[in-house]
């Protein structure tokens, strides 16, 4: 079936309190993503954010970001009071600073009335102990150490001692509860949102990244599943090898997974860890979809990913006891990057559709210009993604021959908009799935639209939206292509 979308993370929806949330300015996105005649609406990853506001470096690989609370919500359940609402200020982009020092002490207010919901949230607590209880006294000790590493606390707790996990577990005890009671108010809009989303005939598709952050409640919780020697150090990370983009390649620093051990208990982590994101999201994409099949890792201390090796990933196995748990689930690839031929196989064997960009089509906007080829209809065909220049940014900077060559395919005439019949071609490929970046569609430039340059700190994932961006027209021409291409 030919179906469309549009990606636009949750932080980016328009609100009054600095990010975009669960609230209702939410669930008027839906009603515009079905007015339009749209069925999937794609955002990125929901973990906590740490230093950089990367939804890809979160502190759990289960656990959900505060920030997407909706405070009007809390309002309407009883937990808070009007006047515990922050000032409102609305803006283009998010500021993650005002965020973290005033949105968890407006949470604790929250908390103060939990027994509001006192049988949901034991309820919730059975039923999330097996990732909650790690996720919770992690995130405790992380402030009591004033949000430090793990591997820079005191031994007692870098190390987990029995004596020092305990004493914390009854000294903290309110301070821990209150952690899970953030996460429960967090599923419980979530739940709500995606149920609504689901009968407007709109399914959501989620973002998993592949690696842990090393600082993080998994990688502390499980030691045993990564790669670590002396002190808990990784013995590797992480990245890709230098190629015609990067000389020194990308040093991402992710610790290395033990895939040998894994394989011993059937990659159990793994499987939780998918069939709890399956929970959440109609449709998973799994990013780096290519480490499955063979992942680069670099030696520990390096300053750059020059030196490192290929090794080979646990392939088509992980992928057999993930099926077995969450059968006919619906996955996504992101298949993009230095493939070869096992990462084919691979993808292949597992049946999941794959991704064309259109940016990558270009190639070198000489010998590889995109052509009206025969796309697998199994694949999802995106303008460009969360990593991308925005489409409209990437057309202005082509150089003349280049662009000549992408307006004789995409038909852009003097007086046209480029940005839109670049997504009209998107949307006449043969591929059964095209998913467009909002900020495309509003023909925004990198200065005002793009959410992340990769190996970048400091100015990414802060886009967002005004309520002005949604218009009618806007709606009323998305909706006019999708018919025109049956989607």
């Amino acid at each position: 079936m030919r179906t469309s979308g549009i990606l636009l993370h949750i932080s980016s929806l328009p609100s009054k309190y600095g990010i975009g949330t669960m609230g209702h300015e939410a669930y008027k996105f839906v009603d515009y993503l079905a007015k339009a005649n749209q069925h999937i609406w794609q955002i990125l990853p929901l973990g906590p954010t740490t230093y950089g506001d990367s939804p890809y470096s979160s502190t759990s690989s289960f656990a959900f970001n505060p920030y997407f609370i909706d405070l009007e919500l809390l309002v309407e359940d009883g937990l808070l009071k009007e006047e515990d609402l922050p000032n409102n200020f609305e803006s283009r982009e998010v500021d993650y600073g005002f965020l973290f020092n005033t949105r968890y002490k407006i949470l604790h207010k929250a908390f103060l009335n939990k027994d509001l919901f006192k049988d949901e949230f034991e309820e919730f607590i059975k039923k999330e102990d097996y990732w909650l209880d790690d996720f919770a006294l992690f995130t405790l000790l992380k402030k009591e150490h004033e949000n430090r590493a793990w591997n820079e606390w005191y031994d007692d707790f870098r190390y987990k001692k029995d004596q020092a996990i305990n004493w914390a577990k009854n000294e903290f005890k309110d301070k821990i509860l209150e952690e899970k009671f953030i996460q429960f108010l967090f599923v419980k809009q979530w739940m709500k949102l995606k149920a609504y989303a689901n009968k407007k005939g709109i399914e959501i598709m989620g973002d998993m990244p592949i690696y842990c952050s090393y600082d993080s409640a998994d990688v502390w919780a499980n030691p045993s599943n990564f790669l670590l020697g002396d002190y808990l150090l990784p013995k590797c990370v992480a990245g890709c090898p230098p190629d015609a983009f990067s000389s020194t390649g990308q040093l991402w620093g992710n610790p290395i997974y033990d895939y040998k051990k894994m394989k011993e208990n059937h990659y159990s982590w793994w499987v939780s860890r998918v069939k709890h994101q399956l929970q959440m999201f109609d449709i998973l994409r799994i990013d780096h979809f290519r480490g499955f099949a063979g992942y680069y890792t670099i030696p520990y201390g390096r300053t750059d990913a020059t030196i490192g090796k290929w090794e080979e990933g646990p392939g088509y196995e992980l992928f057999k006891e993930i099926e077995k748990a969450c059968p006919n689930s619906k996955i996504v690839a992101e298949n993009l990057g230095f493939l070869t031929k096992d990462v084919f196989d691979l993808l292949k064997k597992c049946g999941y559709p794959g991704m064309n960009i259109f940016q990558f089509e270009l190639g070198d906007g000489i010998k590889n210009v995109p052509l009206k080829k025969p796309y697998k209809p199994n694949t999802i065909f995106y303008s460009g993604t969360h990593d991308n220049q925005t489409i409209m940014s990437f057309y202005t900077e082509l150089n003349e021959n280049n662009k000549a060559l992408v307006d004789k395919l995409c038909n852009i005439g003097i007086m046209d908009r480029s940005n839109l019949k670049i997504i009209e071609f998107c949307f006449n490929t043969n591929c059964n799935y095209v998913i467009i970046p909002f900020q495309d569609y509003l023909g925004l430039t990198d200065r005002y639209g793009r959410m992340n340059t990769p190996s970048t700190v400091g100015l990414n994932w802060r886009f967002r939206c005004f309520k002005s961006d949604f218009s009618k027209e806007l709606n009323q021409y998305i909706k006019d292509i999708t018919i025109k291409y049956n989607r």
